[in-house]
């Protein structure tokens, strides 16, 4: 970056290369997975290698003095004709005025890839910088900062991307904006001496991000060490490891490297059971496992260890949707079909029914078609009524109406097809809106607290520390998010083996950490068995 605030040029102890293992150490370092289907560039991030892909984590704010830190979440993967890097920026006041090659795109929002191909010559490096109109900003490095090959210009590079909100007004809020970009490995081969990476290579390389006209930040993936902004800093840049295993043979992988195995034939199924698509699970202070499926005998209740106990529902539950039970040991289930919420004993017994029966509508009393339950601490009901009327629903503890929120859209406090809900200790209402790939986060009245994109929450679960799990159905992965929404880890791929997944919808999770699955491709429910060390808190 080459204005007078961000692209400063470092003083000649940042061209020292680092002398002890211990400031090397420091560096964050990635892996760059060999990506195991076809990247169309179009900024929307859709097809299933970036959703296997991990990625770089939060960027840091190391000059950061006011204002709301907006984040960054960038992930890479590669082939052996490019490299591809995406971004999704949060941003409030999206702005870019620059359009033509070269021009100040670093005064507009703008994300950055600085690199250091060749680890044996670590100051001869290559920025590349582009604006949310694709505008790009290119130079190369030979001999460190202030020193440019002349007329350089990098060749091949496709940029899109797409805007959540409005480009150049500052009268509303956006949301965020995505840049995905292919830059072709041929740019930096003269200094790698490779047409593209091995597997096992290692580039110097750092992500960046600048906050354009309003709330104006600069974030980083590898912290700065100066005292004010500076970009062009190689011994600054964290490690980049090339890997020619896939992002999806990863995500497979990442079962054991967090500590999860598979629990092949948990549930023994009575032989007259035939599991139809797999809905939800949900769990009693026993440690029993009540499961929901789509076919006969569509409530089963299993101890523990999986031995069957009992099963109920063929008289009144047309088709299985949500699932919870309250702090009572009391079974709560959404019908679909009927348009009705049901409240069970552990045995079985119908306690309550909300909702008209075979009767869609929008009064208090009716639903159109409800999707999931929740419990705030006082016994209020939290009913999510998401395919046909795109709200959250409060009732008493003795199904009393009390209030509603939310209509159709994709505006704040909007739904399309609100599915999953749950309320945290803090007592937050998170509410899993599928269609708009995103979580939104209410008080216990309904006023909007944060949004938070990035999946599609078909399911949403606690654990015993307040932990976050989301089963993604387009991802077909089940992610954990910190307190505040952003992604720890992610779990498993698409496909039919043990610990990869078929349309996962619902979820629970047991007091020792092990994750209930349901699947609805799958037809199936799985246990992934919590080991090893703890989870990343929030």
């Amino acid at each position: 970056m080459n204005s007078p605030l961000v692209g400063c040029i470092v003083s000649g102890l940042a061209l020292a290369a680092f002398s002890s293992v211990d400031a090397e150490d420091l560096l964050p370092r990635y892996i760059a997975n060999r990506a195991d289907s076809r990247i169309q560039v179009d900024g929307k991030l859709d097809e299933p290698a970036w959703r296997n892909a991990t990625s770089f984590g939060d960027f840091k704010f190391a000059w950061w003095t006011a204002g709301k830190k907006e984040q960054t979440l960038a992930r890479m993967l590669w082939d052996d004709e490019f490299l591809y890097v995406s971004y999704d920026c949060q941003d409030a006041h999206i702005s870019a005025v620059e359009t033509e090659h070269d021009s100040p795109v670093y005064k507009d929002d703008c994300v950055e890839l600085f690199t250091s191909p060749n680890p044996e010559r670590p100051f001869d490096y290559f920025n590349i910088e582009m604006n949310v109109n694709r505008a790009i900003l290119d130079r190369h490095h030979p001999d460190g900062p202030g020193k440019e090959v002349p007329n350089w210009n990098s060749q091949g590079i496709q940029i899109a991307t797409s805007v959540d909100g409005t480009l150049n007004d500052d009268t509303d809020k956006d949301r965020g904006w995505v840049l995905e970009v292919a830059i072709p490995f041929a740019n930096f081969s003269e200094v790698t001496g490779r047409s593209h990476p091995r597997d096992g290579d290692v580039w110097h390389l750092n992500l960046n991000r600048l906050g354009g006209q309003t709330n104006a930040q600069h974030s980083q993936w590898s912290p700065g060490t100066t005292k004010t902004p500076a970009f062009h800093a190689p011994d600054t840049f964290g490690r980049v490891e090339f890997s020619t295993r896939t992002s999806s043979q990863r995500a497979v992988d990442s079962l054991a490297a967090v500590g999860y195995e598979t629990v092949p034939g948990f549930l023994k199924v009575p032989e007259d059971v035939k599991l139809g698509a797999c809905s939800a699970v949900a769990i009693n202070s026993q440690g029993d496992l009540y499961l929901f499926h789509r076919g006969a005998k569509p409530i089963l209740c299993f101890d523990a260890s999986g031995n069957f106990l009992r099963a109920w529902g063929d008289d009144l539950i047309e088709a299985a949707h949500g699932m919870r039970v309250d702090s009572a040991d009391n079974v709560w289930v959404t019908d679909t079909g009927h348009h009705t919420v049901l409240k069970f004993s552990p045995t079985g017994k119908l306690l309550l029914a909300l909702g008209t029966s075979d009767r869609a509508g929008t009064g208090n009393n009716q639903f159109n078609r409800p999707t999931d339950i929740a419990f705030s601490a006082n016994g209020d009901v939290f009913i999510t009524d998401g395919y046909g009327n795109s709200r959250v629903v409060k009732f008493d503890r003795n199904g009393k109406f009390i209030s509603q929120w939310g209509t159709r859209g994709t505006g704040a406090g909007e739904f399309h097809l609100p599915h999953s809900i749950v309320i945290d200790s803090k007592q937050r209402v998170i509410v899993g809106d599928r269609e708009n790939d995103r979580i939104q986060v209410f008080d216990l009245d309904g006023q909007l607290l944060e949004i938070w994109p990035g999946f599609a929450p078909y399911g949403i679960a606690l654990d015993s520390s307040q932990r976050i799990f989301v089963a993604d159905g387009r991802a077909s992965q089940i992610v954990q998010l910190n307190d505040a929404g952003r992604i720890d880890l992610r779990l498993g791929s698409k496909g039919h083996a043990l610990g990869q997944f078929e349309l996962p919808h619902m979820l629970a999770i047991d007091s020792a950490g092990s994750i209930y699955l349901a699947e609805v491709g799958g037809q199936r429910f799985q246990k992934l068995r919590r080991r090893g060390p703890t989870l990343p808190t929030k």
